[in-house]
Parts: C-alpha cells; structure tokens; sequence
C-alpha cells in the first residue's frame, strides 16, 4: 500500500513512541528484544514489536503490560508504559515477580493510525482456532456495504449512517453485534481475519518462550475509545476459571466488569482475543488478567473516524486530501494530547498495576 504522505513529517509519531520506550527502557530492562515488522510504517519507518523486560527471568511470576493491540490506541498504552519506567516502581518488586512490557503489539496499525493491522484485521478477535469453521455475523451480512459505502461524501454518510441507526433502533440487541467481531468482510470494522496474523503469532511466540510454566501470570492490555472522557474501566472476559476470575475480584473489586455485562462500557463481549488465548494456553498458571479502557470522545464520533478510515483503505486514495481529516479524527478518537487526560489515565493505570503486583506477591 502507498504510504500516507500527506500526514506525516520526517519523523512518524510511531518512531518517537518507540524511541522514548526504548530509552526508557534501556537502562533498567533486564534485556530487550525486538521483532522487525515485514512491513513499513507511515513514513517509511521499520516497524518492530518490542520486548522490554524487568527482573529474573526465571522468575517464577510475571506481570505483563501491552500496548498498541489496536494499533492507534498504542500511544496511550506506550505513555503509561514509558511512564510506569520512569516512576522506577519495578524496582520495587519482590524478587520472584518479573515484569514484562510488550510495546506495539501491532505496529503497523500504530503507524499507520489504524486500529487494525496491515490486512484490515483486529487483532483482539483473530485469536480463534482457524482449522475451524469461522463465526458468521448477520449484522454485517445485513450493513457491511452501508458502514462502509464505496462513496465517503456528506451525503453519503448522513444517508448510511441513518440506516445503520434505524437498523440497530429496531431490535437494539444487534448493537452488541456490531462491535463482537466479524470475520467475512475485510474491508469493514472488527474483522477478525481468516489466519493467524503476524502479532498473533508473534504474541505466541513470546508465551511460548517466556511465559510457559510459570506459577502466575497477571496482564492488563490498554485499550482506548470506550466510556466518558479521562475515566477508565477494567473488563475481563467471560471465560475464565473460577479460581481466576475470584483472584481478579479480591484484586480489583467491583472496579473490574465483565466485558458486555450491564455495567460495562463495553455493549459486547468480543471473540477470539489475546486475554482468551493467554489463557488457554496458560492452563497450568494463575492466570489474572483484564483489558484496561480509557475514554477519549464521544462513541458517536469514533465510530465516524473508523468509517471514515476503513473506507479510505478500501475506497479511497491514500494521497487525496481527505487523508489528513481521516488520520486525525482516528488519532482524535484514540488519545487525547491534553495533559488532564493524560494524568488523569497514568493515574488509574499506575494503581491497577500497583493492585495487581500486590495481588500477585500475595499467591
């Protein structure tokens, strides 16, 4: 694909993310170790998936921190993670806990300001076992074509958008289909892919050599877009052990929802993501984990800005002039450069992970 040129500068926003982890990092991570990405970035950058760990590496606990599952929501997830470093509270932790930060879980994405990746797809539904037959989802067999028209014009996007709201006013269970996955259409939102993507396996890549056998794992993968401005939410998925799911609770309390419950951000509970196949794979570890989401803008506008994206991708001309209004309002939707927003999530993912790591000390 053509690089988006129109929006970038000499130096991607991508490259500097990754910069200040890496600096960060670099002088108090046990080792680091990066995966180069077969693509490049916006401006022509090398993309990589970072590892950076802290502590022993035999030890016997770790706690993971992602950033960038969706790609253009990384740079939130980055800021916490370059910040969490810079407070040095790693450096507190008990000797058998290890820390581990994945940065730009999906590079391309992140880059490029996409929540999917370099094939369209999302990367937290596309943990599914492909040698089986793919979940069908009739909401888009019904409005793929009218979420994402072939023509992005005023009109056309008063005109589908009414439909898609009339369609989901007149059975509103289908809104929590829209956001569940799917994975038929390519070119339209939450497309969940029919392979193991290059993150995917590289995620797998990363259990299988530092996480297997381990007494306990904890995760919090960062998310952004869902709920009001500067508040975040902790969401665990509906499968999950007994013992894990009541690990999770002693932690975090009625701070963590279930992902689709009544009381979540989230309408849906999504299929085929990375917290599932972690656990899945982790069957012998404590396993306590939740994706952590922060609101930026009204849901309204951030379904616009992804319309707008992934017709620009499938429709439009990556070099037209509508680019720069269609990145911006994607990275308006996914992080706020304002510095109440920013304190504001440090300040609740900081005591997450704080939580967490007193949780873990205590198995």
């Amino acid at each position: 694909m053509q690089q988006d040129n129109n929006f970038v500068s000499s130096n991607s926003k991508y490259s500097r993310a990754r910069h200040n982890f890496l600096a960060a990092a670099s002088e108090q991570a046990t080792f680091i170790r990066s995966w180069q990405h077969p693509l490049r970035g916006i401006a022509g950058e090398k993309l990589y998936l970072d590892l950076a760990w802290f502590g022993d590496l035999t030890a016997e606990k770790v706690l993971v921190l992602i950033s960038g599952t969706h790609g253009v929501e990384g740079y939130c997830g980055s800021g916490i993670q370059v910040g969490s470093i810079k407070t040095g509270w790693h450096n507190s932790v008990d000797s058998d806990i290890a820390i581990a930060m994945i940065h730009g879980l999906n590079p391309y994405g992140m880059s490029h300001l996409r929540r999917v990746n370099e094939d369209g797809v999302d990367l937290n539904r596309n943990f599914l076992d492909f040698q089986q037959p793919l979940p069908r989802n009739s909401f888009y067999d019904d409005l793929a074509d009218v979420i994402v028209p072939q023509e992005w014009t005023e009109e056309t996007q008063v005109q589908t958008l009414e439909q898609i709201t009339e369609y989901i006013y007149n059975e509103p269970s289908r809104i929590a289909a829209l956001a569940k996955g799917q994975y038929h259409y390519w070119y339209a939102p939450f497309y969940g892919g029919e392979v193991a993507t290059w993150s995917n396996r590289i995620f797998y890549q990363i259990i299988n050599q530092y996480l297997l056998n381990k007494k306990a794992v904890g995760l919090l993968d960062y998310h952004t877009g869902l709920g009001q401005y500067a508040t975040g939410q902790l969401m665990a998925v509906e499968h999950n052990s007994t013992e894990n799911k009541q690990l999770a609770s002693e932690i975090w309390g009625d701070k963590l929802v279930i992902s689709g419950s009544a009381k979540s951000v989230a309408a849906y509970s999504p299929q085929g993501t990375l917290i599932e196949a972690l656990q899945h794979k982790l069957t012998q570890s404590i396993c306590i984990t939740a994706a952590y989401e922060f609101g930026t803008i009204p849901e309204t506008e951030i379904f616009h800005a992804l319309r707008g994206d992934h017709w620009l991708h499938a429709y439009g001309n990556v070099n037209s002039e509508q680019v720069q209004t269609i990145k911006q309002n994607m990275l308006d939707a996914f992080y706020c450069d304002r510095p109440d927003w920013q304190k504001s999530i440090c300040e609740l993912a900081f005591t997450a992970q704080k939580e967490l790591l007193v949780g873990m000390g205590s198995l």
